[in-house]
Parts: C-alpha cells; structure tokens; sequence
C-alpha cells in the first residue's frame, strides 16, 4: 500500500513549520538580548539625555514666543 500523499505533505508542513518557530524563536531572542545591549549601553544614555536637553531647550523657546504673542 501507498502512504497517503496528504499524509506525506502534512508530515513535511510540520517539519516546515517546526524549523520556521524554532528560527522565529532563535530571533527573537538575539533581538531581545541586542535591546538590552543597547538600553545599558553608555551611548544610549547620552542620546537619551542630549535629547532631553534639546526637548526641554525647545519648549522654553516656545514658552518664551508664546508669551510674546
């Protein structure tokens, strides 16, 4: 008797999508750790505050011309 060519095909989906979740979960992992590599980096810091400074800077820019108005 013949196996079934359903049987075959599903048998081979599987598989497919086996090896498919297991590289989905392989790279979601490396970015997850990438990420916090990044967040506790000292750069990142430093852009985070530089941004900071440059939000706060244009605020009272624009505090300042609102007033004016």
């Amino acid at each position: 008797m013949e196996p079934d060519k359903n049987v075959i095909e599903k048998k081979k989906k599987g598989f497919v999508d086996g090896i498919t979740d297991k590289l989905i979960d392989k790279a979601e992992e490396l970015i997850d750790e990438t990420t916090n590599k990044i967040y506790k980096s000292e750069p990142y810091r430093k852009a985070g505050e530089s941004m900071e400074k440059v939000t706060l800077g244009l605020f009272r820019k624009a505090g300042k011309w609102w007033g004016k108005l």
